[in-house]
């Protein structure tokens, strides 16, 4: 087999650097991208003469990319052999991450079937969604905006920079948006005001790309460990608020009879409080889960990690307040808000809620109510805060951040104030054993301390 270089002219003073391929009936001709000045150029060494009209890098590089492109076709070369192959010959020599990315799925292609074989809590795989959706449009961005036409990432070379990169994206993305509007608006499914993330946020999204690579390197899909290079950060939390058991018994007596729709979610959250499980658990509960007097359950977030059944006894008002809906219907739901329309769509189909504990609203009307229900029953306490955008305490009426995940706080948060010990409320909470996360929920008060310390009297 022997290889041979000419030129061939393609313009009054330059010529392209041209490969042709011969082996008994095989004569193969390509011309490649590289061109060449002809006035400075020797064919006989394939190199610039002596000169300062071309950059001396450019005179290191093309000797070095004609030798590759040689060396790449004689171990390469085959009886099947064409211009198509001598053509991607020479591409994978000029543009080795286009080859790279042939032969191996991107990091994008990765974070897709990351998110297809995720069994996890649905909440985590909406997280992942939106991350697989950021990394697009970072991609996106880079390619059109910055000009790197080429730019991909892959899991097996990703470097500590190109996380920092990413993640400067994530916190600067905000500020982009209102520079590039016509870029963004169609990649953005809720195009709402652009603000900045908490630091709390571009942590957490850090934190999942970490996770989503040490899932690779338990694949064998790659052996690069950044993610350990880069480390998982703990983010910064405040001290957590919730519910007096005196403000959650305001809400049960409250006289809600002139506004039906709120009393629904009055009860739900009241009956939350006394379970203390997560928002998306509450959901999937039915009458099935209650056996003996007790609610038990299996935590979605955990199951993975520690597949155990919670079982919570029954308090005798949140008893009560399932007894107000003996039978929930799909037309209890529709009333409330639970099947709204769609614009320019069809309805959405309802969902079979004949035996679910309560006529749950959508988890954003959901959480609405419960402000509203808050500041109707006069629960403005002010809780302090921790604004995690620029670490600063803040102090706001508690009916404005109350959420569906107060009822969870309230419920741990009063039953250690009555009995300390983590174990116990955890088999009730349904936190794994030592979670970290445990420590959000409570908080230790003047009172406590002076019940330790009467103990030592």
């Amino acid at each position: 087999m022997k290889i041979t270089v000419y030129l061939k002219k393609c313009s009054a003073e330059t010529s392209n650097i041209c490969f042709r391929v011969r082996e008994r009936n095989v004569d193969i001709k390509v011309v490649s991208p590289l061109t060449v000045h002809d006035r400075y150029w020797d064919m006989d060494i394939l190199s610039y003469r002596r000169t300062t009209a071309v950059p001396a890098a450019e005179q290191k590089r093309l000797p070095e990319q004609i030798a590759s492109i040689i060396e790449r076709a004689e171990k390469t070369f085959s009886d099947k052999a064409d211009s198509r192959w001598l053509k991607q010959t020479i591409e994978d020599v000029l543009y080795p991450a286009r080859a790279f990315e042939r032969n191996h799925p991107n990091l994008l292609c990765r974070v897709h079937e990351y998110l297809e074989k995720f069994d996890g809590a649905d909440r985590t795989k909406e997280h992942i969604i939106h991350f697989e959706r950021k990394m697009l449009r970072y991609h996106d961005y880079r390619r059109e905006i910055l000009g790197e036409a080429n730019f991909t990432l892959f899991v097996e070379t990703v470097t500590l920079e190109q996380m920092n990169a990413f993640r400067d994206y994530v916190a600067g993305e905000y500020l982009l948006r209102q520079e590039y509007p016509d870029f963004y608006a169609c990649r953005m499914l809720i195009n709402h005001a652009p603000k900045p993330l908490s630091d709390t946020t571009v942590i957490n999204t850090m934190n999942l790309f970490c996770t989503f690579l040490h899932w690779c390197k338990k694949m064998k899909y790659s052996d690069n460990e950044v993610y350990a290079l880069y480390g998982c950060r703990e983010p910064t939390y405040g001290d957590p608020f919730y519910l007096t058991i005196e403000e959650r018994n305001t809400l049960y007596d409250a006289d809600l009879s002139a506004c039906p729709k709120l009393a629904v979610i009055r009860d739900i959250f009241v009956f939350h409080c006394y379970i203390g499980c997560r928002v998306g658990d509450l959901y999937r509960l039915t009458r099935d889960n209650i056996k003996d007097g007790f609610l038990e359950y299996m935590p979605q977030k955990t199951k993975k990690c520690q597949a155990k059944t919670v079982r919570v006894p029954l308090h005798e008002k949140a008893q009560a307040i399932l007894t107000r809906y003996p039978q929930n219907t799909t037309e209890d739901a529709r009333n409330l808000g639970n099947v709204p329309k769609r614009k320019g769509r069809q309805p959405r189909k309802p969902r079979d809620l004949s035996n679910r504990l309560l006529p749950f609203l959508p988890i954003a009307r959901y959480n609405a109510g419960i402000k509203e229900l808050l500041k109707r029953c006069g629960i403005d306490r002010m809780v302090t805060l921790l604004d995690t955008h620029g670490l600063v305490t803040v102090q706001k009426p508690l009916y404005e951040v109350a959420t569906s995940h107060t009822a969870r706080k309230t419920f741990i948060g009063n039953l250690y104030r009555q009995v300390p010990d983590p174990n116990l409320i955890a088999s009730m909470s349904g936190h794994v054993e030592g979670s970290r996360a445990f420590n959000r929920y409570r908080t230790i008060d003047d009172e406590m301390k002076r019940k330790l310390v009467d103990m030592i009297n």
